[in-house]
């Protein structure tokens, strides 16, 4: 299998000593580039965006190409914002069925919504926090006051998720459901309204 990075070739066995060759040879080269970011590998056609070594284990004998794909900073902020917009547009009416959901009948369905609720309110923090760190972000938004607006209205969704803490433990469903209602629900269009676009 071959390894493209931009006009650079490098042969790898299809075996398992090759993948391994191959992971470390990506990671040595997602964390060297200094001006753009790693974003996805290409592999024969196929975006792969996680879980790259289980994708390229279980497809070892076949592959020939595997293409690393790398973003500039705008790029990368706008392509991390475009889907913060797209989860929250999806998230909105999900938590208010999930609430629902609470007032009525809690079985493993709704643990699952739930979990999959945090798993993606985790992803914003880290979007966020990946972003934050970004040297010279205001020059690179379109509205940096935005940006602040969005960091606080992320505090409070991190804030009121946090409160859901006890009454999920001693199952007080209405207390559950009311927060998700009446704190995550506006928090989260509070941030959507204020997702921030890149210069």
């Amino acid at each position: 299998m071959r390894l493209i990075i931009e006009n650079e070739h490098i042969e790898f066995d299809n075996d398992m000593n090759g993948l391994e060759k191959l992971m470390q040879t990506i990671e040595e080269k997602a964390f060297s580039c200094t001006d753009k970011y790693f974003s996805h590998l290409i592999i024969d056609g196929v975006e792969v965006y996680d879980n790259f070594e289980e994708y390229l284990e279980d497809n070892i004998k076949n592959i020939r190409d595997v293409c690393m794909a790398f973003l500039t900073i705008t790029e990368y902020i706008r392509e991390i914002l475009s889907s913060t917009g797209e989860y929250l547009t999806r998230a909105i009416p999900a938590v208010e069925e999930l609430a629902k959901d609470f007032y009525n009948e809690v079985n493993t369905e709704v643990w699952q919504k739930v979990n999959s609720l945090l798993e993606g309110i985790q992803w914003l923090s880290e979007t966020f926090s990946i972003i934050d760190s970004l040297p010279n972000l205001s020059t690179l938004l379109a509205d940096y006051e935005k940006w602040n607006l969005y960091s606080q209205a992320l505090r409070e969704l991190q804030e009121v998720t946090a409160s859901l803490e006890e009454p999920l433990q001693f199952a007080d469903y209405v207390t559950v459901s009311d927060i998700m209602l009446y704190e995550i629900k506006p928090a989260m269009e509070k941030l959507n309204s204020n997702i921030p676009s890149v210069k």
